[in-house]
């Protein structure tokens, strides 16, 4: 690449050698053909290997479905899914991710607002697609954990289905197995198709924390655009600062492939660069997670704030072997202080926030990757990415002040699908949601979401800041902040507190803690203390669920 700064995104190296996902892909593998791509429970997969196996599933597609139609991916991590998703997105098709965990509402929700076709379906969520109306879906192919895994899978699958007893029994009607696909029809080179970059590659559903869940469209260009963004920001210098013995970077994967940060993250941005991508398919399973990790001279590792809390509260983790660690980057939900300092303390690398949304491919805002500290930014904007802070009435506030954070850039949605608000103004704006501060250095600070920000007396209170605070009690493990009625100050500030094994906390005790560090009107005027936080799938806490359990 080029030393100087591309003008535009179309001068990065990753549009100048691709002009489509199929290209940025086959570049990909042809300069890393002998390097491990993926890696699953110690069995790996070259870049070679794996383009083989994309092609062979693209012919399989092409066969069975047409240019444009829709694919629903339904699986935790596993050495099938990069296959699959790259092996749709070749043939032309658009995939449509689903979490493994939905229910039969949510499932039914997106496979039929997206059309897809076909479903491919861990057999783990099976018992969910059994009792789901499948709407227009006229395949499904079933996988299992231990697909291209030889025969360590079916070890593996013995292990999930009869020990774990992952599986549950079910009964689908005219299901393909994964691994029978892969091993029937013609072996012959799957001939690429000519797509436009405006192709729709992920109908990427959001959340739906709040109500029905959207399908944000994003594009061929929009994923190219974000992994060369992410490129820029994580400079390659980063990647040489501590080179393993045979010189490839390793990077962990335990969030999931298909929620929008890993997958830009990984199966993208890294992926393009040579990473080595070692997936972790359960992360709440500690004990597996932490030796996969002593298995590793890892480098970088993505996660959320819990997860990362998680770890930190683990002894093995604490004893692991850091010195080839450059750092994690962490993103979904907002980052702690008291969780970064810890981190920092046992890792002796410094916590990258970063920022993004389904809706923006996702990465917006990056910490520079030589950060000395972390200081609650969420780092500076994107190459080619615009950003402003406004208030209510749509005007942009100045530097320091508080205000909705909007974004425009190559990585924003073309809009959501089958709605009449496409959630993208005429001139390319996306309003994000999030309160925000610009300071005088460009760097960008979350203060939370618009939707959960507390008014007490006519006062602003934003349950990021009470989250923070309520963290540092030495007795406290996590906790959540959320408004409940109050006849005195339209909200009181209620925390939900989850306690470290073995300690004891009165509320009077944690009011009393966040009296010496939180104004009057921002101090909880109310304390449960519960075994558990609703979260969502990569960990972010579920404020909704907690005002319910009020």
């Amino acid at each position: 690449m080029s030393k100087e700064m591309p003008q535009s995104i179309e001068e990065t190296e990753i549009f100048q050698n691709n002009s489509n996902l199929a290209d940025f892909f086959n570049t990909a593998c042809s300069r890393h053909k002998d390097l491990v791509a993926f890696e699953s429970f110690d069995v790996e997969m070259s870049f070679g290997q794996l383009a083989e196996r994309v092609n062979h599933l693209a012919s399989w597609f092409a066969q069975h479905a047409n240019v444009g139609d829709k694919v629903a991916v339904m699986m935790p991590n596993m050495m099938a899914y990069p296959v699959i998703v790259y092996g749709a997105l070749k043939a032309g098709m658009t995939v449509v991710n689903i979490n493994p965990l939905y229910t039969k509402r949510e499932l039914e929700h997106v496979l039929k607002d997206s059309e897809a076709r076909i479903l491919l379906c861990w057999e783990g969520a099976g018992a969910g697609g059994a009792s789901a109306s499948l709407a227009s879906v006229e395949k499904v192919v079933l996988t299992t954990v231990g697909d291209l895994l030889g025969f360590k899978g079916k070890i593996i699958n013995l292990v999930v289905r009869k020990i774990k007893k992952l599986v549950p029994k079910f009964s689908l009607s005219s299901t393909l197995a994964f691994a029978k696909v892969m091993q029937g029809g013609t072996k012959e080179v799957f001939t690429d198709i000519d797509l436009p970059i405006e192709h729709m590659a992920f109908l990427q559903y959001t959340g739906g924390t709040t109500g029905v869940s959207k399908g944000a469209i994003l594009t061929h260009r929009n994923l190219m655009a974000n992994a060369a963004q992410a490129y820029h920001i994580f400079n390659p210098e980063w990647f040489k600062s501590k080179p393993s013995k045979d010189d490839q970077v390793v990077v962990i994967c335990p969030l999931p492939l298909y929620h929008i940060f890993a997958l830009t993250a990984h199966t993208f941005a890294l992926f393009y660069h040579g990473a080595k991508n070692v997936l972790i398919t359960n992360p709440r399973d500690l004990k597996t997670f932490v030796g996969t990790l002593k298995k590793h001279e890892f480098h970088v590792m993505s996660g959320v704030n819990t997860l990362f809390e998680a770890l930190l509260n683990n002894e093995d983790f604490r004893k692991l072997d850091f010195s080839r660690f450059i750092s994690a980057l962490s993103g979904g939900m907002a980052t702690l202080p008291s969780t970064a300092e810890r981190w920092k303390d046992v890792t002796g690398t410094v916590l990258l926030q970063a920022y993004g949304l389904t809706e923006t491919s996702p990465l917006v805002t990056a910490m520079e990757y030589d950060s000395p500290a972390f200081t609650g930014s969420i780092g500076k904007v994107a190459l080619f990415t615009e950003v402003e802070v406004r208030d209510d009435s749509g005007q942009v506030l100045p530097i320091g002040e508080a205000g909705e954070l909007c974004v425009r850039g190559p990585q924003v949605m073309q809009g959501y699908w089958r709605t009449e608000d496409s959630g993208v103004d005429e001139s390319g704006w996306f309003n994000t949601g999030d309160i925000a501060t610009i300071d005088e250095t460009d760097h960008v600070f979350i203060v939370d979401r618009k939707k959960d920000m507390i008014i007490v007396s006519g006062f602003n209170v934003y349950p990021n800041e009470v989250e923070a605070v309520v963290a540092e009690h030495p007795a406290v493990l996590e906790c959540g902040c959320v408004g409940v009625e109050s006849e005195k100050s339209q909200e009181a500030v209620k925390v939900f507190a989850v306690l470290r094994e073995g300690q004891s906390l009165t509320a009077e005790e944690l009011i009393t803690f966040c009296r010496e560090k939180l104004t009057a009107y921002k101090v909880p005027k109310h304390v449960e203390f519960i075994a558990e936080l609703p979260k969502t799938n990569v960990g972010k806490v579920l404020r909704r669920e907690l005002k319910n359990l009020n």
